[in-house]
């Protein structure tokens, strides 16, 4: 791969004040850089770069760093002054090292080695595209498409969620595609007026998905579903059992069998929850109450991670719920816009913690070492 730039490294290592646990901030630059939604996997090149998207010199590019040297590559040419939205998935094919981005309503698959980009799908006239992520086989990517309303309806959802409401209620028109990057086209899988979000594929089911009702938590529905794109059916997962019950942030656990989730329950608290793609295996457990905004990611039930609050904090499990949660360092982050959310997210060996933060005044990338006992770290409420 020759990058169309190179940075030298900007890696700082330090111990965080309240929890000590060391600390790797990947980026320094004076622009914002950061990863993107905690479900997309942007580690490639087995594990030893991450791919991440900054503003670097007045333009919205995708960037990869290597994590051993800290070199930082610029594996996009979009030039200063450009402002056609662009949207990178950062989420990494399985089967080879490529990558799709979204820009102005057309899908592009970006090869990581030679950096060369193919126009893979367009969006029909009167619909916005989001989403595209890679299914298991390599061959797919799922996009949602979105009935454009902006001529009605004024929406910044990147920022505090502009026009959530008023979206959710226009009950847009819809669709899941499946677009073929082998042989090009993409083909309707599911339809509804009804705002769609979140298309998540199983990472090892190539027949499985997720995708949600979007919306205000307490006013949607049905949060969760699972479409099977052999069938073209679609089944509720884990449907809402109380009145105001809120449900969300699901994603698929390493086994792409279960979906994990955190639940509010009106009077009786928070939960986290998981449950296999057919309904089965259901398991909820307390834990500490948290505020909103707040997203979570685990490999597995027993340690999760939040970034609720001011903190990036665990939660073990006990075998009966989760312990107190813990510390494991300050992000000192803003919720305020949606790429300066912290959207912590496991690495595959479990070992360490991707994470945002503008406490800088800018957004950077960082990572932090997980300590092998977890019960030493300082509890949230000292």
């Amino acid at each position: 791969m020759k990058a169309f730039q190179t940075y030298p490294s900007e890696v700082r290592v330090y111990q965080d004040r309240i929890s000590g646990a060391t600390v790797h901030q990947l980026t320094g630059y004076l622009c914002h850089s950061f990863h993107t939604y905690f479900t997309n996997n942007g580690w490639w090149d087995k594990n030893r770069r991450l791919l991440f998207c900054s503003d670097r010199g007045n333009a919205a590019n995708l960037f990869s760093i290597e994590i051993e040297s800290g070199e930082i590559s610029r594996l996009t040419d979009f030039q200063p002054g450009d402002r056609t939205p662009v949207y990178f998935v950062n989420d990494v094919n399985s089967k080879r090292d490529a990558v799709c981005f979204i820009r102005d309503r057309k899908l592009y698959l970006l090869d990581l080695a030679t950096l060369e980009s193919q126009l893979l799908y367009e969006a029909p006239k009167g619909f916005l595209m989001s989403v595209g992520l890679w299914g298991a086989e390599g061959r797919y990517v799922y996009v949602v498409l979105t009935e454009d309303l902006s001529d009605r309806i004024y929406a910044d959802l990147n920022a505090s969620y502009v026009g959530m409401q008023e979206t959710f209620e226009a009950k847009p028109d819809c669709r899941i595609v499946r677009v073929d990057a082998e042989h090009g086209g993409g083909e309707v899988l599911w339809q509804e007026n009804c705002w769609i979000g979140h298309a998540n594929p199983s990472p090892t089911r190539s027949n499985l998905l997720t995708f949600c009702h979007e919306g205000p938590w307490n006013l949607v529905d049905q949060r969760m579903w699972v479409l099977d794109t052999d069938t073209g059916k679609a089944e509720m997962l884990r449907p809402r059992r109380i009145p105001e019950e809120q449900i969300g942030h699901e994603y698929w656990y390493q086994d792409g069998v279960r979906v994990g989730y955190q639940v509010h329950k009106p009077g009786a608290g928070s939960y986290f929850g998981v449950i296999d793609y057919d309904g089965q295996n259901e398991q909820e457990a307390p834990c500490v109450p948290f505020p909103s905004p707040d997203h979570i990611h685990s490999n597995d039930f027993r340690l999760i991670v939040s970034d609720s609050g001011n903190c990036i904090k665990l939660y073990r499990y006990n075998g009966t719920d989760f312990d107190e949660a813990r510390v494991l360092c300050m992000h000192d982050g803003s919720f305020f816009y949606q790429y300066h959310h912290p959207h912590p997210r496991f690495t595959t060996d479990g070992k360490q913690v991707l994470f945002n933060s503008n406490v800088s005044g800018y957004c950077n990338l960082y990572l932090v070492d997980v300590p092998e006992d977890v019960a030493a770290l300082p509890r949230v409420e000292e």
